[in-house]
């Protein structure tokens, strides 16, 4: 599959959120629909982001690796997000859970991994921002897209292509790495005070 044929697709309308993968602008036979519907109109606040108190994550599609088999009782989530053949998800305790297809070890996420405030997932990887700026990669690093470069810290956001992963600075500069078969990981150099990233 090459880089440039997956993209993602956010939406949120009032209590539901979907991340949409799709292969060269229509779903492929291996995407997956998933959706987290807020069961509880209870919200917890913390550090000026909401949680819900109840969540149901709800998936469809191709569930041949058992990416759309979410684990029973997640509990609060705080976001999800759809890989190539897994699905990712962050409880509102800061810890992260993935099912699906672990064939390059992207479900099994790393010991240590808490106090995480974002996550994404790339085709056959994961990455997780911890509250501390720094972000760990698991999974497939066949392109070096597990590989985070020494010294990223203070990074602000996350987000994961096929094969590359893209980190926002707190100073408002893009880091990438992985696979740069197009140049996706070459920042421009005016590429400066960045408010979002996409991969």
């Amino acid at each position: 599959m090459s880089e440039t044929s997956t993209d993602a697709a956010v939406a949120t309308r009032n209590a539901l959120t979907f991340e949409r993968r799709r292969r060269g602008g229509t779903l492929g036979t291996r995407g997956a629909f998933i959706a987290m519907t807020v069961l509880s109109a209870a919200v917890a606040m913390t550090a000026g982001r909401a949680a819900c108190a109840e969540t149901e994550v709800v998936a469809w599609g191709d569930n041949g690796d058992g990416q759309c088999s979410p684990p029973a009782a997640l509990g609060a989530l705080k976001s999800i997000s759809a890989g190539g053949f897994h699905s990712v998800a962050l409880r509102a305790s800061g810890v992260v859970v993935a099912w699906g297809s672990n064939f390059s070890g992207q479900c099994t996420v790393p010991a240590g991994t808490a106090g995480v405030t974002a996550i994404a997932a790339g085709e056959n990887h994961s990455v997780a921002l911890r509250e501390v700026g720094t972000v760990v990669a698991w999974g497939s690093n066949s392109s070096g897209q597990c590989t985070v470069p020494a010294g990223t810290a203070g990074v602000v956001a996350i987000a994961a292509g096929s094969a590359h992963t893209v980190a926002l600075k707190s100073n408002g500069t893009v880091v990438a790495w992985g696979s740069n078969a197009f140049g996706q990981c070459t920042v421009p150099s005016g590429a400066t005070l960045v408010h979002v990233i996409a991969a």
